[in-house]
């Protein structure tokens, strides 16, 4: 398939907290052993399009540690494969605090590393939705239609009916052409429509020529300076995506991601086709004599010598004896001593719960413990 991927390794509107300011959105693990990222280039690997390229913004180190050349996704290649895009320190980045200043910005800095594709076509994508797609649809619908651009939907929000913030909403006539794109300026419930995925398709020449016109213009949002602004001159389709999704962008998003994951019916649903992350060799986790694992994902390397309970153990993760963790989320290598308690709670990398301490959030807003922290 003549197309490339271009990957939004970041959100301009998420609110994630502790768990970003060290890493990448993309790079924020999930789902015990997988990064954000996994799901995002699965979807292009099972689509057998081999030529991605990762738009980083700032905190990518951990990105590009996961992702390495490419391997493990087949795309350490001599043509296409996996590219990390990172910003260049020009003068205006190094004023500006947030480095790019929207989505067209950050293609414009790499548009001459776009113009060495081959690629007749450009699958543009973020990184807080995740979804299993076969883009290759995508693409024979783009070609049917002769559209300009077309933009993936789903009406189906799998029960939350809650809208997140900057997400298009697109109205379409009976040929699904749009006619129409509205922005959600904030989280809305219960809204009726067409919601934009952030997945769209568009031949590679005109993305780079309506980005050189947006940018002599000053106008820098991708949704709200060519979806939303040229709707009525473009030719824009929809293309609808009726399989399950996970979005996140909040930390009660989050949870609910991992959480859904537990769910042996939604978990079949969102790993339809392979998701393929970085290997390591561990160990298989180890269960004490006297532990308790009820509904929960243990990774390699865990030991478990205490209680889990609807909760999500990256690698390596340490409970102790009479140790109890419940509806939380643990990442790698951390350790919750005896007789500690954990609820509600979202516990990064290699922090330690000392023996008896208590970490205890609310359902609706979970404790979230910093990298490295220690109570």
């Amino acid at each position: 398939m003549s197309c490339m991927g271009l990957i939004y390794s970041y959100s301009e509107r998420e609110n994630l907290r502790e768990l970003t300011d060290i890493r990448s959105l993309a790079a924020l693990p999930i789902g015990g052993k997988y990064r954000i990222i996994d799901f995002v280039l699965s979807n292009f690997v099972n689509s057998e399009i081999y030529e991605v390229s990762v738009i980083a913004r700032t905190n990518y180190h951990s990105l590009i540690e996961h992702l390495a050349s490419g391997a493990e996704w087949d795309m350490s290649r001599k043509r296409g494969g996996l590219r990390v895009l990172t910003p260049f320190a020009n003068k205006e980045a190094m004023e500006s605090p947030h480095v790019y200043r929207g989505t067209i910005d950050a293609i414009a800095n790499h548009l001459q590393s776009i113009r060495q594709s081959m690629s007749e076509y450009v699958i543009l994508t973020g990184s807080r939705i995740l979804y299993s797609m076969d883009y290759g649809d995508l693409i024979r619908q783009h070609r049917e239609t002769g559209a300009d651009i077309t933009v993936a939907y789903t009406d189906n929000l799998n029960g939350t009916n809650r809208v997140p913030q900057g997400s298009p909403i697109v109205q379409l006539d009976e040929s699904k052409r749009i006619g129409r794109v509205r922005i959600v300026e904030e989280e809305q419930a219960n809204v009726r429509g067409n919601w934009g995925i952030g997945a769209c398709a568009i031949r590679r020449t005109l993305l780079e020529s309506l980005v050189a016109d947006a940018m002599s213009h000053q106008r820098y949002d991708l949704y709200t300076d060519i979806l939303q602004r040229l709707s009525p001159t473009l030719k824009m389709y929809g293309y609808k995506y009726s399989g399950h999704l996970l979005e996140i962008s909040t930390i009660a998003g989050y949870m609910e991601a991992n959480k859904a994951m537990l769910d042996p019916e939604f978990s079949e649903k969102i790993f339809q086709k392979t998701v393929y992350t970085k290997v390591k060799d561990s160990v298989p986790a180890r269960y004490g004599p006297d532990c308790y694992v009820e509904n929960s994902i243990i990774s390699d390397g865990c030991q478990i010598m205490g209680t889990v309970i609807n909760s999500v153990v990256s690698r390596g993760v340490q409970v102790d004896r009479g140790a109890v963790v419940k509806d939380s989320i643990v990442m790698q290598d951390t350790e919750i001593m005896d007789l500690a308690t954990v609820e509600h709670a979202i516990l990064d990398k290699d922090v330690i719960v000392r023996d008896g301490r208590e970490v205890i959030g609310h359902p609706a807003y979970p404790i979230v413990l910093p990298k490295m922290s220690i109570v």
